[in-house]
């Protein structure tokens, strides 16, 4: 099952890094056609998909790089997707950002340690405060709607 997910979507193999950095580089380029609503809806479908059976598996894997990938895919979404309908000319790059930061926030609970990973990474703080905000945003929604993380989560054991 996962073959054909990478065969269909091979930005699915590995952690995604090259694949986020690629789409990093060309996002001014890429514009919303069916090939890359696909493309981009494919990955935020199966990543998670991937990563839950890799892990099942007992493959090796975690949650900061499966986050990272999906909020930057999430984010270039959302980019090309106002551009494309609504003309708002806002810059993909920037939202590719904010969505790492945001989805890696929501998914740990931990606003700061998204907000400083996602600065090291990318090498630069010019986005400090927008990031900050989204981290806070997305941590307090993310506890309303379910208040457990992938790392505090108890499942009840019956005997």
């Amino acid at each position: 099952m996962k073959c054909r997910f990478i065969w269909l979507f091979p930005q699915l193999y590995g952690d995604g890094y090259s694949a986020l950095k690629s789409t990093f580089y060309h996002a001014d380029e890429l514009q919303l056609t069916v090939p890359v609503a696909i493309t981009l809806f494919g990955i935020l479908i199966f990543k998670p998909i991937a990563t839950s059976v890799t892990l099942a598996a007992g493959g090796d894997g975690g949650v900061f790089a499966p986050s990272l990938i999906i909020g930057g895919f999430l984010g270039f979404f959302l980019a090309i997707c106002l551009n494309t309908f609504f003309n708002a000319d806002v810059i993909p790059v920037n939202f590719i950002i904010l969505g790492m930061a945001a989805v890696l926030s929501a998914s740990i609970h931990a606003p700061f340690t998204a907000l400083f990973l996602v600065c090291g990474i990318v090498g630069d703080y010019t986005l400090f405060f927008p990031i900050l905000a989204v981290c806070l945003i997305a941590k307090f929604t993310s506890k309303l709607i379910f208040p457990y993380t992938v790392y505090t989560f108890q499942p009840k054991t019956s005997y």
